[in-house]
């Protein structure tokens, strides 16, 4: 049984207004090559900034580029604040959305059953063509489980048969 206790307003309000000047939405796949953040890089940022102003020149960082590594340090932090809570909100939103899907699929599966009791008993036969897609639909759903559960034991049956060593 699902915790249907009510969500804490603070994650259902996030207000990312700051970020929306840098903030981008990249193609699909765009980011394949991106650098990423490995272990150590704090300690690394850390010895950047505690060098830059004795040995930045004499290393070859100039202002301009600390200035950006420092934004993009910057930007990256105002990110991370805010990504814990948006996760959240994004996970709350698909259960959310999963268990109002279950419960409207199993609406429909109880309409459909419901159709074809009534035009049973009243012997109203234009109320299956009224609701042909409903009872279709439902039928595909069941169909499509039954299918799942004998792939299931045709690869439970073959993996078995496999483990068992052949007689010989």
């Amino acid at each position: 049984m699902p915790n249907l206790e009510p969500i804490a307003l603070d994650i259902l309000v996030h207000d990312c207004t700051a970020l929306a000047p840098f903030l981008v939405d990249l193609a699909s796949g765009e980011r394949r090559g991106f650098c990423t953040e490995q272990d150590g890089f704090s300690e690394v940022v850390s010895e950047i900034l505690t060098n830059q102003a004795a040995l930045g020149d004499i290393a070859g960082i100039t202002k301009s580029d600390f200035e950006s590594f420092q934004q993009s340090n910057s930007r990256v932090a105002m990110i991370d604040a805010h990504l814990p809570a948006l996760k959240k909100l994004v996970e709350v939103m698909e259960e959310t959305r999963a268990l109002e899907d279950d419960k409207r699929q199993r609406q429909v599966n109880a309409f459909a059953v419901a159709i074809e009791r009534r035009a049973r008993t009243t012997r109203n036969e234009s109320l299956l063509a009224k609701y042909e897609k409903t009872r279709k639909y439902r039928s595909a759903l069941a169909m499509k489980g039954l299918k799942t559960r004998k792939k299931k034991l045709a690869e439970a049956a073959q993996a078995e048969s496999q483990a068992t060593p052949a007689e010989g």
